[in-house]
């Protein structure tokens, strides 16, 4: 089976390594296949440990076939803007929160269909230096390390920080009327990724808002946004408010009597009910009550109830 390793710096090349026989027996044998990297998007690749965002870009400007490939990533903006170089005042407080830029697998599974999504794509993000204090903020304990979105950051202030690929997945429940939902349910080793995935990767995260000048105003809008609300100006209304209207067709549907709650309140209390649980039992108790549910969906436990409540039918 062939395998391919990035190789950065100067010299930057993308080595494919084949087992082949020779006198000496079979024994891996490298070649240069930088320009040709497009006829390789399937195979597995390893970033050597000091790859850059610079030396990813360049291996596309090396071979201009990516550029048809990735089109409809931005991939002729990015690269225009790579082509710039690096900020070099732009390292050092960079790093000051981002010591590399790591890629990983993140799948989902519905444990109620025992099916899995999101297993294509790999996702982007930063991941900041080894906290010498607990962060409280950001819920990370001293030993840990903050992971950052890079989405709107000038990819230029990128494109000397090292990429590298964690092969340890997370995977997260998927079903919706779990209790568990969106949590980290177990974890998994990933073998090998492609270089399509490595290069799809990376693209989709640093275009998710557009071209370098579509980024540029979309963070603009944001930093008006936040100086509106900083200074009071601001049209803001509350999660709960917004959230009331899904609420109360929902809670029409499956209550005879809200003893007096708002069905916002209604709503939020049911991702407490455990998923084996019976529903009515423990609106019962933590209503005194006050609360009832309709005849349909009284023999429902916690995540069949949720999955009647968010559907609008069991």
């Amino acid at each position: 089976m062939q395998h391919l390793i990035l190789r950065p710096g100067p010299e930057l090349a993308l080595r494919e390594f084949r087992p082949e026989q020779d006198d000496l027996g079979r024994r891996p044998n490298e070649h240069d296949v930088t320009e040709r990297a497009h006829e390789f998007l399937f195979e597995p690749v390893t970033l050597h440990g000091d790859t850059t965002l610079a030396d990813i870009f360049g291996l596309i400007e090396a071979s201009p076939l990516l550029k048809h490939v990735y089109r409809s990533a931005f991939v002729e903006e990015l690269c225009a803007e790579a082509n710039k170089g690096a900020v070099s005042d732009a390292l050092q407080p960079l790093h000051e929160c981002i010591e590399y830029l790591e890629l990983y697998a993140q799948w989902a599974l519905d444990t109620h269909t025992q099916t899995y999504s999101g297993t294509t794509r790999l996702g982007l993000h930063g991941v900041g230096p080894v906290l010498q204090e607990d962060h409280p903020e950001e819920h990370k304990r001293k030993g840990e390390r903050i992971e950052w979105s890079v989405s709107l950051t000038p990819l230029r202030d990128l494109l000397a920080v090292p990429v590298r690929v964690n092969h340890e997945e997370r995977i997260t429940e998927g079903d919706q009327a779990a209790q568990a939902w969106m949590q980290e349910i177990r974890r998994a080793q990933v073998e090998d990724v492609t270089l399509g995935q490595v290069l799809e990767g990376l693209l989709w995260e640093l275009s998710f808002h557009g071209g370098p000048g579509e980024q540029e105003a979309v963070a603009e809008d944001l930093r008006q946004r936040v100086a509106e609300v900083r200074g009071g100006t601001a049209e803001t209304v509350s999660s709960d408010d917004l959230f009331e209207r899904l609420d109360v067709p929902r809670c029409a549907a499956m209550f005879d009597d809200l003893g007096g709650h708002r069905p916002r309140e209604i709503g939020q209390a049911l991702h407490n009910i455990g998923d084996a649980e019976n529903a009515v039992q423990w609106i019962e108790q933590k209503f005194e009550g006050r609360v009832r549910v309709k005849a349909d969906y009284r023999e429902l436990n916690g995540r069949e109830f949720r999955r009647a409540y968010q559907s609008g039918r069991v």
